[in-house]
C-alpha cells in the first residue's frame, strides 16, 4: 500500500510536470451598478495618497486622490472624472490625457494600479484599492469644462470627458452667464464651451419626475468662443470683457512716469458702458463698435485735480477716445485708429 502510494505521487509530478501548469489571473465579470474602490498606496512627493474610485454603470468614473502631507505639511485634494472600461483583466480609466489610469482586477474586491504603461508595479507595497461597503458619488467640488447651453430659461452642460448632460445650478452669477452667453453664441440653440467650477448633486427636475444628477455652480470661470471640447482652441482677446492698459499715445511721450498708474479701459462685455482711468481721474461712459468701427460717447470723469504730467497725460487720452472711429486687436495688442485710419493709441491686455 506504502509503495502504491509513492507510485502515485510520482507519477502525479510527471504529469503536472509534462503539460505544464499555466496560471490565470480571475475573469471577473464587468460589476452590475455604481461601485467604489477605495485605498491608501505609496506616494514619492507626500507621506500618502488615499486614492477612491467610483465606477459607475453608464460606463464613467469619478475620482478623488488626496495626497497627506504634501510640502508644507497640509493635505492635497484632486478630482478628476472621464469613462471606463475592460481591456481583458484589466480596468482602464480614460480622462483624456496620454496616459491613461490602469488597474488589474486581483479579485472581485480588489484592483490593483498599474504604472502609467499598465505593466505591474513591482514592489513589496500596498498598491491595492478595495470595494467598499457604499457608494461614494464623490460629488466634488470640482473643475469641470463642457459646452454650455441657455434655452427655454433653462441651462444644459455636455461635460467634455464623459460626453453626459448635466442641468446646471447657479448659486450666483446666473444672469451675469445668461448675459455673457447670448453675447457669445454662434446662432440661436448653440452651444459655448465654457469652463465651470461645481458640485454633483442629485435632484428632480421638476415636481413628478424622477431625480438625476445636476451640477451646482460654485464658481463660473469663462467662456471660451469658438472652442469645442475636442479642439479648445487658444483663448481669444476680445475687445469688450478685457482690462486694456494704454502703452502709448500718438504724440506723447513718457505715458507712465515713476509713481504713476497707466489709463486703462474696459468696455463691458454686454451693454455698452466703458469704464476707465484716465491717468488722474476714473472714466465712465458708452461705445458703440462694429466688425472694424468704435466710437465713445458720453464720456464722464470725476473732477479730482491733476497735477504736472498726469494733467498732460489725461488730457491727451480724453482727446484721443473722442476721435475714435476704428479698432484692431492683434494678439494681445488693440490699437485705435481715427477716421483716417490713422494710428491714435495702443493698449495691451492684462
Amino acid at each position: 500500500m506504502r509503495h502504491a502510494a509513492v507510485f502515485l505521487c510520482l507519477l502525479l509530478l510527471v504529469v503536472i510536470s509534462g503539460c505544464g501548469v499555466k496560471i490565470t489571473e480571475p475573469d471577473i465579470k464587468p460589476s452590475v451598478g455604481n461601485i467604489t474602490y477605495s485605498g491608501t498606496i505609496p506616494c514619492a512627493d507626500c507621506r500618502s495618497k488615499q486614492l477612491t474610485v467610483t465606477l459607475f454603470d453608464s460606463k464613467t468614473f469619478r475620482l478623488k486622490r488626496v495626497s497627506v502631507g504634501v510640502k508644507g505639511g497640509e493635505d492635497k485634494t484632486e478630482y478628476d472624472l472621464g469613462r471606463w472600461y475592460r481591456k481583458g483583466n484589466r480596468l482602464v480609466l480614460d480622462n483624456g490625457e496620454k496616459w491613461p489610469l490602469q488597474f488589474r482586477y486581483v479579485s472581485g474586491n480588489e484592483i490593483r494600479l498599474l504604472d502609467q504603461r499598465g505593466n505591474e508595479i513591482v514592489s513589496k507595497l500596498d498598491y491595492s484599492l478595495r470595494k467598499t461597503p457604499f457608494v461614494d458619488m464623490l460629488s466634488g467640488p470640482m473643475k469641470v469644462n463642457g459646452m454650455l447651453l441657455y434655452m427655454a430659461d433653462a441651462f444644459t452642460f455636455k461635460e467634455c470627458k464623459t460626453g453626459k448632460n448635466y442641468p446646471l445650478v447657479f448659486q450666483s452669477q446666473g444672469a451675469s452667464v445668461e448675459k455673457q452667453y447670448l453675447a457669445l453664441r454662434p446662432g440661436p440653440g448653440k452651444p459655448v464651451l465654457a469652463a465651470l467650477r461645481g458640485t454633483f448633486v442629485m435632484r428632480k427636475p421638476e415636481t413628478g419626475s424622477a431625480p438625476r444628477e445636476h451640477i451646482v455652480v460654485q464658481k463660473f470661470e469663462r467662456f471660451w468662443p469658438g472652442g469645442t471640447c475636442k479642439d479648445p482652441g487658444k483663448p481669444s482677446i476680445t475687445l469688450g470683457g478685457t482690462y486694456w492698459r494704454v502703452i502709448s499715445i500718438t504724440g506723447v511721450q513718457d505715458i507712465v512716469g515713476e509713481g504713476r498708474k497707466a489709463p486703462n479701459l474696459v468696455l463691458s462685455l454686454y451693454g455698452n458702458s466703458v469704464k476707465g482711468f484716465t491717468g488722474c481721474n476714473s472714466l465712465m461712459g458708452e461705445y458703440t463698435k462694429g466688425a472694424t468701427t468704435l466710437s465713445f460717447s458720453r464720456l464722464a470723469t470725476t473732477r479730482m485735480a491733476c497735477p504736472g504730467k498726469s494733467n498732460s497725460v489725461e488730457q491727451a487720452f480724453l482727446a484721443v477716445l473722442k476721435k475714435t472711429s476704428g479698432w484692431k486687436i492683434t494678439g494681445k495688442t488693440l490699437e485705435l485708429f481715427d477716421s483716417r485710419n490713422r494710428l491714435l493709441m495702443r493698449l495691451k491686455a492684462g
